[in-house]
């Protein structure tokens, strides 16, 4: 019986603390890099990317820093995420073998979210 309750008297703080996080705000300082952030913002009633032709046309714009001729990386691995609020774009790169790089992009704004390179 007192082992039950000592069992019992250690998960009660835990229950308090799981609790507490769930009404915690969402901080978007510390995302990561790959992480979308915690609220997407809709601004417009109409989405400015509404199709995967102005989601290739809005990624060659954005490469063409990084790859000086965005057609040798074509085609594009191109998804929606986020209950389709968001574009995952995910370009291969020609200057090496394993590189990618990912591009989030806001369906309703065309905000760029997110934008890394990864060795995979």
């Amino acid at each position: 019986m007192l082992r039950k309750f000592l069992i019992i008297l250690c998960f009660i703080p835990l229950f308090i603390t799981a609790q507490e996080n769930k009404n915690k705000k969402c901080k978007d300082k510390n995302r990561g890099i790959d992480q979308l952030p915690c609220k997407l913002i809709n601004r417009y009633g109409t989405d400015i990317i509404p199709n995967e032709e102005t989601v290739i046309k809005y990624t060659d714009v954005l490469i063409k820093r990084e790859l000086s001729d965005p057609e040798k990386s074509k085609p594009y691995q191109i998804s929606l995420i986020a209950d389709n609020k968001v574009w995952h774009v995910i370009v291969k790169s020609y200057n090496c073998r394993y590189c990618k790089i990912y591009i989030n992009i806001n369906k309703n704004t065309g905000e760029v979210l997110n934008y890394y390179k990864s060795e995979d």
